[in-house]
């Protein structure tokens, strides 16, 4: 399997408060989570999610995992980039599903 293309997670700060007692906005921020592959779903292929619905995704993709982007792993309702390498495809897309594969691999449905 080629991880030619790449996948970016996107990081949202926790509210902080001035020294006012006055809310600060949390600040976004897309990282890097690294290489991986892109799998449309052209076959209407179905998962199921942690609630039991069935759920028609549009893409799988599979990342290589190591321990130190353990923290960046994406749940289920957080936003990602996927970028394909020959630029048929640049999308943000919510997390849908997610399992990781013999602590090695991170596979997530769009």
């Amino acid at each position: 399997m080629r991880l030619d293309d790449d996948l970016y997670v996107l990081q949202i700060s926790d509210q902080t408060f001035d020294e006012g007692g006055n809310p600060i906005a949390p600040t976004e921020e897309w990282s890097e989570f690294g290489k991986c592959v892109i799998f449309p779903n052209s076959s209407a292929a179905t998962t199921r999610l942690n609630d039991g619905t069935e759920y028609i995704y549009a893409f799988e993709v599979v990342a290589k995992l190591k321990k130190d982007l353990y923290p960046l792993i994406p749940k289920e309702g957080s936003r990602v980039r996927i970028v394909k390498s020959d630029g048929t495809i640049d999308q943000t897309l919510t997390v849908k599903g997610f399992v990781t594969l013999k602590k090695r691999y991170l596979k997530i449905w769009l």
